[in-house]
């Protein structure tokens, strides 16, 4: 499950009828040794794609869209998420709402998940930080209340590469369906993003992760795991 409703179709038509910048489009695919959802493993041997498009508005709100899949050995079902954003500058920082729907192949007999969130991201002394609430409104998610904060920093090898260290903790304040209440995940990652051309770039990470052995009936994902993407703008 990767990487609202009602905010988006509100503004969806103000975004698209007064776009004032080109809509940025990216597609990538790769693969993952593991198959990692908020602190469970999900399988193994994961590839994965996923087409992502964003903009701005005349009226200062930020929009992105997309679609995610992946297939991993070892379980039932095939993903497809489907997410959109809108978002607003505030010049401390930014605020964005959205919504993700997951859909599944049904060899599992699993029901679609979704959740809206609502989160805040900043940049103090060259660190990235964000703050996420996350909804749970139907499927194996529907009730659960998450809270998940990140921190990120980035910097450049050299003219063509980027460095990315990155450290998620999320914490259930209502479980729903979905686990107990006060279970944790975490994970420490590093990625590059190598740039091949202006449009194609290939980005390996690995990263560690710390999880719960009951979120989603699944096993912990704890242990290092490896992965690489390559990316394409247009």
């Amino acid at each position: 499950m990767k990487k609202t409703s009602t905010i988006l179709a509100i503004t969806s038509g103000l975004f698209f009828g007064q776009a004032q910048a080109e809509i940025e489009s990216e597609f990538h695919v790769g693969f993952n040794s593991d198959y990692i959802y908020r602190g469970a493993e999900l399988g193994e041997d994961a590839y994965e794609y996923g087409l992502d498009f964003a903009g701005s508005s005349d009226c200062g709100l930020d929009w992105s869209a997309g679609i995610w899949s992946i297939s991993p050995d070892g379980a039932g079902d095939d993903e497809l998420d489907i997410y959109a954003s809108v978002g607003k500058d505030l010049g401390i920082g930014s605020v964005a709402a959205g919504f993700t729907v997951y859909t599944y192949d049904g060899a599992s007999g699993l029901d679609d998940d979704a959740e809206v969130y609502l989160g805040f991201s900043t940049q103090q002394a060259g660190l990235d930080l964000g703050l996420t609430v996350f909804f749970g409104t139907a499927g194996a998610l529907e009730d659960a209340v998450l809270l998940e904060g990140s921190i990120g920093y980035s910097f450049e090898l050299s003219s063509k590469t980027t460095a990315n260290i990155g450290i998620v903790y999320g914490t259930l304040l209502d479980e729903g369906d979905f686990a107990d209440d006060g279970e944790v995940y975490a994970s420490a990652s590093i990625s590059l993003d190598y740039a091949v051309s202006d449009t194609i770039t290939f980005s390996p990470y690995v990263s560690y992760n710390e999880g719960e052995e009951d979120i989603l009936g699944a096993a912990a994902a704890d242990g290092a795991h490896v992965g690489a993407s390559v990316s394409f703008s247009f």
